[in-house]
């Protein structure tokens, strides 16, 4: 059990560092040295550095750490391990990425550091969001706000990320830099969200069909996917039969089509997309990892 429990941690903290790598890459390599801030703690740390040459992933610390302080007296949570391993490892890196890559390199076109920096960073936070982690950041204040003001935390954090962008555009003197760092966080918001989906995504298969039993048997034997039976009955003929229900990985979709076809060429078969599916076979439930 403990060598499961190691073995799990191994691969959800692997996956979080992946994503910490990716983050920091995005904002060392775009964000920083063009001056685009795209909301949140990391906006502001790139104003500080611009405006006092102040370490960004140094400056992410500390106001993270204040924030923590903030959180937990006032909102009376702790934070897992893993949001606190986050937190500290982007610092890290920001700043190892800071001196040991030729950041420097500033783009005349702005559309390409807010595209690419925030498809990097987008994409790095996704798989942080996904291992049940975060960076702790706007999130906390947004907490906050929700307590005292009951104010949706979703619509708190983009207030409070459009402000930071806002702001950035005030203090550094450029209203490009504002509008640009605007812009970088609507196309962060909407690679986070397009890339968890990608993450999770599942298909469910609803199948009609006069040989559910030989279909359900051998999509069990061949995909090694779970089958349930749903009992149905034909609207027009009055009929009763039952109904085929399969939860299946996406590129198992072609194989199950290929088995129904062989099977009964006649048979209605239903694909949609699912976001998430926790049980045997997916994600655990319990979820085992969040206790290390």
């Amino acid at each position: 059990m403990l060598t499961k429990r190691l073995k799990t941690g191994f691969w959800v903290y692997s996956k979080i560092s992946i994503g910490l790598i990716l983050t920091a890459l995005g904002l060392d390599l775009f964000l920083v040295p063009n001056k685009i801030a795209a909301g949140g703690v990391s906006g502001v740390s790139i104003v500080l550095f611009h405006l006092f040459h102040l370490p960004v992933g140094t400056t992410m610390l500390v106001i993270n750490f204040f924030l923590f302080i903030v959180g937990f007296v006032v909102l009376g949570k702790g934070f897992g391990l893993r949001t606190l391993f986050a937190t500290l490892f982007l610092s890290v890196f920001i700043d190892f990425f800071a001196v040991t890559l030729p950041w420097e390199y500033l783009f005349e076109d702005l559309l390409i550091p807010v595209i690419f920096g925030n498809l990097l960073t987008g994409i790095g936070m996704a798989i942080i969001f996904n291992q049940n982690a975060s960076t702790g950041g706007t999130d906390i204040i947004a907490r906050i706000l929700n307590h005292f003001f009951k104010i949706n935390i979703g619509k708190s954090l983009l207030i409070i990320d459009f402000t930071v962008a806002a702001g950035a555009g005030i203090f550094l003197q450029s209203m490009d830099i504002g509008m640009y760092s605007l812009l970088a966080v609507l196309v962060n918001c909407f690679t986070i969200d397009a890339f968890i989906d990608t993450l999770n995504i599942s298909k469910r298969v609803l199948i009609i069909s006069h040989h559910s039993d030989e279909i359900a048997n051998r999509a069990m034997k061949e995909l090694h996917r779970g089958a349930t039976f749903i009992p149905v009955e034909g609207a027009y003929t009055g009929h009763p039969g039952k109904m085929l229900m399969m939860v299946i990985r996406p590129r198992q979709t072609a194989s199950l089509r290929e088995i129904v076809r062989e099977l009964d060429s006649d048979a209605f078969m239903i694909v949609s997309n699912v976001n998430q599916v926790l049980g045997k076979g997916f994600q655990n439930i319990k979820d085992p990892s969040a206790e290390i």
